[in-house]
């Protein structure tokens, strides 16, 4: 009882994304689909996790804190928490590449390939801001979870385990890309009824607060590069829509004309 409590209460912010997760899922892909990407997706989880505990595949070699043991639910030597948050992080990814591949005046983009270059991007996109601040738990009240073995280039992390996730994500939103390949493209009349516009507020959520815990725990180059580094691409999101919600009366206006 203790390691459950551990793993769901004790990681509440965690359960808080699974939460927001299913429901936002199961509206888009029902409960079916959800359910077999929630499966494989913490299978490919458990996999890396414990592949690169035992053989530095695909993320280098680290472990995680002993002191875990007991506290959490384990799935072989890393925590279940870990490995569900792989489902978590690929569908916000997904579904926020989803819409900004598709602007937020339609469901789909022009390009399936579109969809997927953007989902994969930012899945790695967050990886890169959460493991450097997750290496700091020790400093707040997240707590030790894990450390690797030797230094790396981006704020102590190695490249390789950057590279693995990005093969890891290829495979997540590749996975959540199969399941939707079906889904039509339809025309929405606000943005705010966009069916993915809360994928994409949570997942900014997600880089907000750990770019302004960052900058409370004094790491100001760590928080400060997550924040500058978002700037120019909302600059860019923004006009592009901006471009494409002028452009709808004269497509209106054609579609008349036909």
């Amino acid at each position: 009882m203790t390691e459950v409590v551990g793993t769901f209460v004790g990681r509440w912010y965690v359960t808080l994304l699974g939460a927001v997760f299913v429901w936002r899922a199961v509206r888009d892909l029902g409960w079916r689909r959800t359910l077999l990407y929630l499966g494989l997706a913490v299978g490919v989880g458990a996999l890396a996790e414990n592949g690169s505990v035992h053989l530095g595949i695909p993320y280098t070699s680290y472990e995680f804190a002993p002191e875990l043991r007991g506290e959490e639910l384990f799935i072989g030597d890393a925590p279940l928490m870990v490995a569900l948050s792989y489902a978590f992080m690929g569908y916000f990814a997904y579904a926020s590449g989803r819409l900004l591949a598709s602007g937020p005046w339609r469901t789909r983009g022009r390009k399936v390939w579109h969809e997927y270059l953007l989902g994969v991007m930012l899945a790695v996109w967050a990886i890169w801001l959460f493991d450097p601040i997750a290496r700091l738990g020790d400093r707040w009240f997240l707590g030790e979870v894990f450390a690797y073995d030797g230094p790396g280039f981006w704020f102590g992390l190695p490249l390789a385990s950057q590279l693995g996730f990005t093969l890891t994500s290829a495979i997540l939103v590749g996975m959540l890309t199969w399941l939707g390949r079906d889904q039509e493209d339809r025309p929405v009349a606000s943005w705010i009824d966009h069916p993915h516009v809360i994928a994409l507020v949570t997942y900014h959520a997600q880089l907000l607060w750990l770019g302004i815990t960052a900058i409370v725990l004094d790491e100001t180059e760590l928080g400060g590069a997550a924040l500058l580094m978002w700037v120019p691409a909302a600059a860019v999101t923004a006009v592009t829509w901006s471009n494409l919600r002028a452009a709808r009366p004269a497509r209106a206006v054609g579609q008349d004309a036909g």
